[in-house]
This record gives C-alpha cells, structure tokens and sequence, in this order.
C-alpha cells in the first residue's frame, strides 16, 4: 500500500506515522510556573538530539487546556521559568504517568491527583519526581513553532539516578530500570534486550 499525502489528511497519515515510529521514549515532565503550583504531564514525542552538549528535543501540542496565548501549561511554565525536569517512566509508575495525562485546572496539581512527591531540583526551579528512576534537569534553550506543535529543546545540567539501578562503567540496569515505551494509543514494556549476531 502507498499512501501520498495529498491523499489523505495529516491527521490520518499521523495516525499511521504515530502506530509505526515506535517504540518511543516518553518525557514526564514537571515543571513550575509564575504561580508557583507544579505541573507534571507526559509527552511521547521526545528524545535526545545531541550528546554534546546532551540536549533534549520535546514536541508539545496546543490542546485543551491552554493559556491565553494557547501554550499548554507545561509549555507556560517553561517559558516562564526557562527550565523544566525530565522524569523517566518506569513500568511501576505507568498508571501514575497515564493519571497525570489528564486536563486539570490549573490550579490543580497532577502531583497531589496522582499522590507523586516533588522534591527540590538541585540547579533548576522545576521540581522532580521523587519516586521517578531516573530525572534529568533541563534548562531552556529554544522553543520553535511548528505547525500545531512547539518544539521545545533544552540541555541537561543535572542528571539523577537511583543508586540501585545505576552500574559500574556509567551503565544502567535495565532490569531495575523497567522502562517503557509508546505504542501508537498504548504502551510497552522494553525487557527484551539482544544484540545483533555477526554478520
């Protein structure tokens, strides 16, 4: 089957581009603003661009529940304060990750719905997830209209790992770790490691 964009709508063709890039990484990310309450909200169109300087890229949609000049309230606070946490999915938090995905007024909190735990950042204002695997601090760099999305891209300035599950060697374990993953509408687990046979 070939489909050709003037085919079909953006909103079809995504639907297919969304169930075939997979599986993707997913940005839990909390973040403050001018007042003061802690927001924290999933995207899964996210991932490293650089590694020096370590750099991050995160698309973040216009939706529902946005401000006056339509920014979502994780893209208000990060405009707002110039930086933002990058918390990791585990596949113990999944549901606490899905529960935060949903609209609340904004002077509702995803920590206190979902019963997480801010805990003070080192370098940044945004606070973290406390019971989060593994955080990356992140500062602003740029954020970049696109169509219906922001591209927002920051730098890391400070990276926290749970003891248990960091390795010598600056490795990870991926059993502790339990990463997972974005399937289309659903998610994943990522348990099944291999490498390549040579060739």
């Amino acid at each position: 089957m070939i489909i050709e964009k003037p085919q079909f709508s953006e909103h079809q063709i995504a639907k297919l581009v969304k169930a075939s890039v997979v599986p993707r990484p997913i940005a839990w990310i909390s973040s403050v603003g001018k007042s003061g309450i802690p927001n924290l909200a999933p995207y899964s169109y996210f991932n490293v661009i650089s590694h020096n300087p370590i750099m991050f890229i995160t698309s973040i949609g216009r939706g529902a529940n946005v401000g006056k000049d339509g920014d979502k309230d994780t893209l208000a606070n990060i405009k707002d304060s110039g930086d933002y946490v990058i918390n990791l999915v585990s596949a113990r938090l999944v549901n606490h990750m899905h529960k935060s995905s949903t609209i609340y007024p904004k002077e509702i909190s995803e920590f206190e719905k979902t019963g997480l735990t801010p805990i003070k950042s080192n370098l940044v204002t945004a606070p973290r997830v406390e019971e989060a695997v593994i955080s990356m601090e992140c500062r602003l760099d740029r954020v970049m209209e696109l169509g219906d999305f922001n591209q927002v891209i920051g730098e890391l300035v400070c990276y926290h790992i749970q003891d248990d599950v960091y390795m010598e060697n600056d490795k990870v374990d991926y059993a502790k770790y339990d990463p997972i993953g974005r399937m289309a509408a659903n998610y994943t687990y990522v348990r099944d490691l291999f490498f390549p046979e040579e060739i």
